[in-house]
């Protein structure tokens, strides 16, 4: 993605885990709509998170989603730097390809370069090595068992998927923020 001529918008219009959270992370840009969900739930199964969200958002921020797996909104995603802009979920893909019609007007060779001047300047400051090591260790972490993985495969397995997640999920319930937080249960309680 980072080797294209052209830019990349990410429009990311709901949940946006695992693969989508990485691809986003990823993108040359990031509009989220206001019902945008993000997550890496799948550390609490023995996987690894991605080094581009502590390049984005710093290592703190990065570590505390990265090692709880927890859902955050589209605020908290801009709020860390992980977006660059949050727009009512309607208006999602009009604020994108005007985006992308604004970047269109600057002549070509301008947007190439400087699009390879940040991406390569990125890749040299560290985070080419950095991504290198992330491989190695996410390999080790896919290839980690214990009592725990072993027991969430087993239930998804026996019980199907829905089981694995509660028992994969269900410890972190309620979450501090998106759907699945205290807040929110109350205000969907609120709406029956």
């Amino acid at each position: 993605m980072w080797k294209l001529g052209k830019p990349i918008i990410a429009a990311v219009n709901g949940w946006a885990m695992g693969g989508g959270f990485w691809y986003q992370l990823a993108a040359d840009l990031t509009i989220a709509s206001d019902k945008a969900v993000f997550a890496q739930p799948e550390v609490r199964h023995i996987s690894n998170t991605s080094y581009l969200m502590t390049a984005l958002c710093g290592w703190k921020a990065a570590n505390r989603w990265g090692l709880t797996g927890d859902h955050f909104d589209a605020e908290e995603a801009y709020r860390i730097g992980m977006v660059n802009e949050v727009v009512p979920h309607e208006e999602l893909m009009e604020k994108s390809r005007e985006l992308a019609a604004r970047i269109a007007l600057v002549p070509e060779p301008a947007v190439r370069l400087n699009k390879a001047i940040a991406m390569q300047g990125l890749q040299a400051s560290g985070v080419n090595a950095s991504l290198l090591l992330e491989g190695a260790l996410g390999a080790l972490a896919h290839s980690s068992h214990n009592e725990h993985r072993e027991d969430l495969y087993k239930t998804m397995q026996e019980e199907g998927v829905r089981a694995y997640l509660q028992k994969r999920d269900g410890p972190f319930q309620p979450e501090p923020m998106g759907p699945r937080s205290a807040a929110a249960m109350a205000a969907k309680k609120n709406q029956k």
